[in-house]
């Protein structure tokens, strides 16, 4: 099956070889593309860091001697995923991690750890939905907001996409955020392309929600590329 990935380049690039992998042909069109803001770190005590992205460590702009390196190793962090873990250490934050699975679970691990005059920072996007911080705030943790990176809408689908959809090639589309597909169909109804007969298969409800009018939507059960990917394993590959 030829499959239509629309997330960042170097994200779908990873997903493209894991598709080739289980016998399907990844089609590239990203509709979203990630750019560092270059946000600095504040000065001042920090007791805690929060993020929900890995990309909130990967645009992070850190400058050679601050924060200081011990205090990148020492400072407790509370993250969704393990690869938003991962992407700390490879940044030298190396304190203790709190992993959970999604925000909500996030907000309930801070609330229980810090009192109001804790001082928590949120690495973040520039566009992010507001549960995390709402979540926190109603329970009188405030987060610090540190906008590291921005999502920049794409200016139309390829003309590789185009064509392939045109010719009824396509057969499904990957949509791992709200942003996403909610691009993902502006961009279609500025184009020939028909996303009705596609099969969308979306990370999470949440994600699949601008997508409701269309017949063929499907949602994963856990939050999960893993998850995502289990659904198009073929017989020969041993699933």
């Amino acid at each position: 099956m030829f499959v239509l990935l629309t997330r960042p380049l170097d994200e779908a690039l990873r997903t493209a070889e894991k598709l080739k992998a289980l016998g399907h042909t990844a089609v590239l069109s990203p509709v979203i593309e990630i750019v560092a803001t270059g946000a600095a770190w504040p000065r001042g005590v920090v007791d805690a860091v929060v993020a929900t992205s890995a990309r909130a460590f990967q645009c992070l702009d850190l400058a050679p001697d601050w924060p200081l390196p011990e205090a990148r190793r020492l400072y407790p962090l509370f993250v969704v995923g393990a690869k938003t873990a991962e992407a700390a250490r490879a940044r030298g934050f190396e304190g203790v991690s709190q992993i959970t699975l999604d925000a909500k679970a996030l907000c309930s691990v801070i609330r229980d750890r810090f009192e109001p005059n804790a001082r928590v920072l949120y690495l973040a996007g520039r566009d992010r939905k507001s549960d995390l911080e709402t979540c926190c705030n109603k329970a009188g943790v405030t987060l610090e907001a540190i906008e590291t990176y921005a999502a920049q809408s794409a200016a139309q689908l390829s003309d590789e996409a185009v064509r392939l959809a045109d010719e009824g090639i396509i057969g499904a589309v990957l949509h791992f955020s709200r942003r996403s597909a909610e691009i993902f169909l502006r961009l279609t109804g500025e184009t020939r392309f028909d996303p009705a007969p596609l099969i969308h298969v979306a990370i999470s409800a949440d994600a699949a929600a601008p997508l409701a009018a269309l017949p063929k939507v499907v949602v994963v059960q856990e939050p999960s590329e893993d998850a995502i990917l289990a659904l198009f394993r073929l017989p020969s590959s041993g699933a």
